[in-house]
């Protein structure tokens, strides 16, 4: 699976909408979060940078469900991602 598409599937999940360019901005968070596992500090940026993105929408749950999506992403990415 391309990491764009992991990045595409968990925001349709849950419910979030980011554009195909900020998806692609998050594809090295996920490529560095997935190399250093769920309690590095990637994984961390990339929760970070996925809150950010829930915020500009106004989600009122931004902090818990960024960090699911970042979660489910990597569950993805688990067999491995391109």
């Amino acid at each position: 699976m391309r990491v764009h598409d992991a990045l595409r599937k968990a925001f349709t999940k849950y419910n979030a909408y980011a554009d195909p360019f900020t998806l692609m901005e998050l594809e090295t968070f996920v490529q560095a979060a997935v190399r250093e596992g769920p309690q590095g500090n990637s994984m961390k940026s990339l929760v970070d940078n996925i809150e950010v993105i829930l915020r500009r929408s106004e989600d009122p749950d931004a902090e818990t469900k960024a960090r699911e999506i970042a979660e489910y992403v990597l569950q993805l990415c688990s067999s491995g991602c391109n």
